[in-house]
């Protein structure tokens, strides 16, 4: 017969299942009642943690999941590793400073980008991924139907906000105007994570306004780090050795 019930009743009312689910066991394991409600409150907050981390990178929508220690930082002696792997810690989100990573495609900008959101899901911080054609034609959309603020509110309650592959495509006036709006409100208040295959000079090819390049681009640079990448895309690179293997079929 249970002789707990009303501890039962009180933890399922106080919502605390990973207590709930623990109480009979460890009570047989500890005898000391300070020991035991630590050791109880523990498995509870470690269950707490591990379902926030769960719904964040839920939220964050990212295409993959990828660590920075799958990462090949051979690929890329130039990137001093150090600094880079500093980032990990996520301080910079909470000093609301940016990063910016520049580079050719395919060396490996997207994966520390998604790397770096994971990092900080794990650390409590909310995070939104999205290319950059995927975040203005979203604005773009919300404008057009009058849902421009709330849709920009929505992403000011992101802690850190990763756009992905801008410069891949030029955007209309419209478009670079919101992106603009979007950097400017999150200045000193949240983070930018970017990866880019333009060099900040070339900029000015998919914004049509110069001034609004630099604008964006100087409030990027004020607060950020700035990490180039180099080399030639490692996809096109298992690419060529798969039709070696295959003797030269596609």
């Amino acid at each position: 017969m249970d002789q707990h019930p009303l501890l039962e009743l009180h933890l399922r009312s106080l919502k605390l299942p990973a207590m709930l689910a623990n109480f009979r066991r460890v009570a047989g394991e500890v005898a000391d009642p300070v020991d035991y409600l630590t050791q109880l409150a523990a498995l509870e907050v470690s269950k707490r943690h591990e379902n926030g981390v769960r719904a964040r990178i839920g939220a964050a929508h990212f295409p993959v999941i990828k660590t920075i220690e799958s990462f090949d930082f051979s690929l890329q002696p130039q990137l001093p590793k150090a600094k880079f792997l500093e980032l990990f810690d996520c301080t910079f989100v909470e000093q609301h400073r940016n990063v910016i990573c520049i580079g050719p495609p395919g060396t490996g900008k997207t994966h520390c980008l998604l790397a770096l959101g994971l990092a900080a899901c794990t650390r409590g911080y909310r995070v939104l991924f999205l290319t950059a054609a995927e975040l203005l034609m979203g604005l773009i959309a919300a404008k057009h139907e009058g849902q421009l603020d709330r849709k920009l509110r929505a992403l000011e309650r992101q802690d850190l906000l990763l756009i992905d592959e801008l410069g891949y495509i030029p955007f209309e006036r419209e478009a670079t105007d919101l992106l603009f709006q979007v950097i400017s409100r999150r200045y000193e208040r949240q983070s930018v994570a970017i990866s880019t295959n333009l060099a900040f000079t070339d900029w000015t090819n998919i914004f049509p306004d110069p001034m609004a390049a630099t604008a964006v681009i100087d409030r990027l640079v004020h607060h950020g780090s700035v990490f180039e990448f180099a080399g030639e895309s490692q996809r096109l690179k298992t690419r060529r050795r798969g039709k070696t293997a295959n003797g030269g079929q596609d």
